[in-house]
């Protein structure tokens, strides 16, 4: 169910964030976002240093960007570029990336959300996707999680 293929050639430990949405994006704003963000990446840069960055969207509710750190750190500006650029996306097709409050995850074959006040419906081995990964390995391998290892396994009695 994730789509990682824009970031088969950075390595493991490339920084990435996360941006969940607060509903399931359809296939057109797919297709929008996606062109936007790809845009947005080919000019990306810190302090006049082009970036080697990828973004896109690896599931319905999750957009992923990504930088090989080690050649090139993005800096403040260059982050706050790209969270500027998902808030102006987000307005345009009336959906929130910046999604706090609730869990995505898998429910029998499909994927669905719930707000953090109900997750203790969900079981310790329920499948969940992280939102609070930080490096592209971790996304690799651990994404969708068991919620009993996710960052949120405090949050649920075993």
């Amino acid at each position: 169910m994730t789509n990682l293929e824009s970031f088969d050639k950075f390595p493991d430990g490339s920084r990435i964030w996360l941006y969940q949405t607060d509903r399931q994006l359809k296939d057109s704003e797919i297709k929008m976002v996606r062109d936007r963000l790809y845009s947005f990446m080919r000019e990306w840069a810190a302090h006049g240093n082009k970036l080697w960055a990828a973004a896109d969207i690896i599931n319905p509710f999750f957009v992923a960007v990504s930088v090989n750190d080690a050649l090139t750190p993005p800096s403040g500006c260059s982050i706050d570029a790209s969270v500027k650029e998902l808030k102006a996306l987000g307005k345009e097709i009336n959906v929130d990336f910046f999604t706090r409050m609730k869990v995505t995850y898998i429910n029998d074959d499909h994927m669905d959300q719930v707000n953090f006040s109900e997750l203790s419906e969900l079981t310790e081995d329920d499948l969940i996707y992280d939102p609070l990964l930080s490096n592209l390995g971790d996304l690799r391998t651990k994404f969708p999680v068991a919620l009993k290892e996710s960052s949120f396994a405090h949050m649920i009695q075993s």
